[in-house]
């Protein structure tokens, strides 16, 4: 008898225990670097420093206004006077224009995902931000895994809050993969940000918020309060140096009746598709595969390399054990790689072998370039890379010679260089387009027409005609500028232009894919409209070359399909490749074609007419 009150009473205080509450503050989109932010979230620390019964912080991204290197090391200087402990996810600020390619974020707060318990909750954030492919949000595959496990090893008394930069919605393409996830478990909420607004959310049948910025605009700064009860949680807006004033309530009362999502993730091909091989690597490829001497040859973000002959076979892996966000350039039998960490490799197309490697001190982050240049009075096969400082560098492929440096830009390159006749085009994050000599590095001109940061000529990969350079910029314009001396021919801002342009094989029509379902065919000569294609994309961010094969256009897009449009201006879409950004497409001869994604899933096809 007296163990079995005992055991009662064990019982009892556990459970007594865990319903206790408690209370926390929630933060979300600071934004340092935006004017005025840094101040409001001095203002926002020392309150919650003030409050002494809030337990922890949580920050759901946007911590910064660019992502830029100097900024997540202010923010994290200031939220580390926090008395509180802090978890902290990033937001698409940012990962959209990251110097480091996000790991500096990672390097500074050890990862950029959190699990911890209290009580009977179990708190865990993710990373809803894209490394340079803006506007909206995905989870990453290696995340999607990682939230899994998470869950998978939560008790079952535990209720689970889920915090996350952008609304489980329409905003991240493959949201419905975290919310099939958390419809097994004892989901109590999601949190999250983005909109800068108290608002009482909900995705798939899970209750949810959205909480208010800590920017003062447009009144005054502050942040969200959650006071954990055993049923519900309620959320406070705390205005810095006020009594909080309760704005919403969550139930935590079980069940919730989510809403699975059944997607179809496997190839849905049309009949014009012939489809030749597949692999599907389960790891983040931030960048377009090589096709080169009869390999293709893809890089993941964690320093894998993979090259697979024609058919499909892998004839190599090699892992750099660095990170890779520039997509590879091929010359004879050699590859160049290029990391965020500074480093350049080459390495034997033949086995995967790494021939040099060479540090630059400066994180790599354009896409790779191979060409001729002169260089000691004879014509010399060379590797171009630029980098997150603007710098571009020139270095001999065969001995990783240094031949010459250009430091006309002042920002981040990421773009694919152009190179047309003895030039070199590239666009840097700080709002120009430069010329350059490919045997000298010296600059020739540069370009811009609009000063603003965010409608740099940065992420779009330049096509020219031999006459004109042409590039779409965010602020919705196409530009044709003169080769020759870097004047606007012409410019035009009435077809929604975003950071995607291709170029006819006949160099007279310039491909457009604008922001949202449409697609424009201009005249090269003088920018007039040529056709107006309704293509049914839907909103799309993701920055593609436009190809053009024998007089059609193929292309991918943000909604994981790969369209084409034929001579007869039809739209085909040629298959869904699971949602996830497809990269620019690559033709390897005639027909066929290789297609790859964000996700790491690679698709060789031949295309019927």
């Amino acid at each position: 008898m007296k163990n079995l009150f005992l055991f009662t009473f064990i019982t009892f205080m556990h459970i007594s225990l865990l319903s206790q509450g408690y209370k926390y503050a929630w933060i979300t989109d600071l934004h340092v670097g935006a004017p005025g932010a840094e101040l409001d979230l001095h203002e926002v620390v020392k309150d919650i420093n003030k409050r002494e019964e809030l337990k922890f912080v949580v920050v759901t991204g946007d911590v910064t206004e660019k992502g830029r290197n100097s900024e997540l090391e202010l923010a994290k200087q200031i939220l580390d006077n926090l008395k509180p402990k802090y978890f902290i996810v990033p937001g698409n600020h940012d990962t959209k224009w990251s110097e480091s390619g996000c790991t500096k974020f990672k390097e500074l707060w050890g990862d950029d995902k959190f699990v911890f318990d209290l009580n009977n909750y179990r708190h865990i954030g993710i990373n809803s931000g894209i490394p340079w492919r803006g506007g909206g949000g995905h989870i990453s595959v290696e995340d999607l895994e990682w939230l899994k496990k998470m869950l998978d090893e939560t008790s079952i008394e535990k209720k689970i809050i889920l915090y996350v930069h952008h609304p489980l919605d329409g905003d991240v393409d493959n949201w419905f993969k975290v919310t099939n996830l958390l419809a097994n478990y004892n989901t109590a909420a999601i949190l999250t940000g983005h909109g800068h607004s108290n608002r009482l959310m909900n995705f798939s049948g899970i209750p949810a918020a959205m909480g208010r910025s800590t920017l003062s605009r447009p009144k005054f700064s502050g942040y969200t309060i959650v006071d954990v009860h055993k049923d519900s949680l309620c959320l406070s807006e705390a205005i810095v140096d006020s009594i909080p004033k309760q704005w919403g309530t969550i139930s935590t009362i079980f069940p919730n009746h989510v809403q699975v999502v059944d997607s179809v993730e496997d190839l849905t091909l049309s009949p014009h598709v012939d489809l030749l091989w597949r692999h599907n690597q389960l790891l983040t490829q931030s960048t377009s595969l090589v096709v080169h001497n009869n390999s293709i040859i893809t890089t993941t973000t964690n320093g894998n390399v993979f090259c697979y002959n024609l058919k499909g076979d892998l004839i190599w892996q090699t892992n750099l054990g660095r990170t890779i966000f520039s997509r590879p350039c091929a010359i004879d039998n050699v590859l160049a790689v290029a990391s965020i960490e500074g480093d350049l490799f080459t390495l034997s197309i033949n086995d995967g072998e790494i021939i040099q490697t060479i540090g630059l001190n400066d994180a790599l982050t354009s896409q790779l370039i191979a060409s001729e240049v002169e260089f000691n009075g004879m014509l010399t096969k060379a590797i171009i890379a630029g980098s997150a400082t603007g710098k571009i560098y020139c270095y001999d492929v065969n001995n990783l010679e240094f031949i010459w440096e250009n430091n006309s830009a002042s920002l981040m390159i990421e773009t694919l260089p152009l190179v047309i006749q003895d030039k070199i085009i590239f666009g840097s994050w700080d709002n120009y387009l430069y010329c350059i000599s490919k045997n000298t590095g010296s600059l020739i001109w540069k370009w811009t027409e609009n000063k603003n940061f965010y409608y740099s000529p940065a992420a779009c990969w330049p096509v020219t005609d031999g006459k004109n350079v042409f590039v779409t910029t965010p602020d919705k314009s196409i530009s044709a500028i003169d080769l020759s001396i870097g004047t606007t021919t012409w410019r035009k801002s009435d077809f929604n232009a975003w950071e995607s342009v291709g170029l006819s094989s006949d160099k007279k029509k310039v491909y457009i894919k604008s922001i949202l379902d449409k697609f424009y065919i201009l005249s090269a000569d003088d920018g007039k409209l040529i056709k107006e294609i309704k293509a049914g994309f839907s909103l799309d961010t993701m920055p593609n070359q436009l190809i053009d094969w024998e007089g059609n256009i193929v292309f991918g897009s943000k909604n994981g399909n790969v369209y084409l449009i034929n001579k007869k201006y039809e739209v085909i879409p040629l298959f869904f490749m699971g949602v996830s950004r497809v990269h620019t497409i690559k033709q390897i001869e005639a027909n066929v074609f290789a297609a790859s994604n964000m996700d790491g899933k690679i698709v060789v096809f031949k295309i019927k007419l």
